[in-house]
């Protein structure tokens, strides 16, 4: 691959980036990014199918990374062979939020993009299908140690997507905020061990 083509490639990435944070993907032009970043429309199909092709290729490598995340925490999370371990996954749960808070910091811009900016791209409804896969994980968790838990049927899952729609918003409104990664884990580590206590009181744990 040349260098021309790689430094295009990049100019083209650089220009979008600025066109989507400022007009939203929706309002961007392909037009506009290819100006601001010197190259010709023509050019621009060479590198990029459509204007979604060109977001996703900016933002696909984060949700790669969260992605990667989030099954090597699940992993451990559902370890579970003993009531112990039940009490054990609470009290961990937050070295888990620690290493994506801080990767979704690392990648704040990206993030923020996929936030605010994608309305009329697959990436539209992120925070509220995070909110579901966050859900989704937690009722693995309580059908993997539901023999070690007396009281399970008080959790129903309104209340376990209550608790993780809780949990992802004070992440994502700290992100937007400008808040450093510190300040979003002081947030989120009182909201988490906040939910780890009310679900370990009403399951007799």
């Amino acid at each position: 691959m040349s260098y021309d083509y790689e430094q295009t490639h990049e100019n083209i990435l650089k220009s979008a980036r600025q066109q989507f944070k400022e007009k939203g993907f929706r309002d961007a032009s392909i037009r506009k990014i290819c100006k601001d970043a010197g190259v010709t429309n023509g050019a621009f199909y060479a590198h990029f199918c459509s204007k979604e092709d060109l977001f996703c290729s900016i933002v696909n490598p984060c949700i790669e990374g969260l992605t990667r995340i989030y099954a090597d925490e699940e992993d451990d999370y559902l370890d579970i062979k003993s009531s112990e371990d039940v009490v054990r996954a609470f009290k961990e749960a937050y070295l888990g939020l620690d290493k994506l808070i801080r990767y979704v910091c690392d990648n704040r811009d990206d993030f923020v993009l996929i936030l605010d900016s994608s309305a009329g791209t697959v990436f539209e409804s992120f925070q509220e299908k995070l909110t579901e896969f966050e859900t989704d994980s937690m009722k693995k968790f309580f059908e993997v140690s539901k023999k070690y838990i007396k009281n399970q049927d008080n959790i129903s899952d309104n209340i376990i997507k209550m608790g993780a729609s809780f949990l992802i918003s004070t992440v994502f409104d700290g992100l937007r905020k400008g808040k450093n990664a510190e300040e979003i884990l002081h947030e989120t580590k009182v909201v988490s061990d906040y939910c780890a206590a009310g679900y370990k009181y009403v399951l007799g744990l």
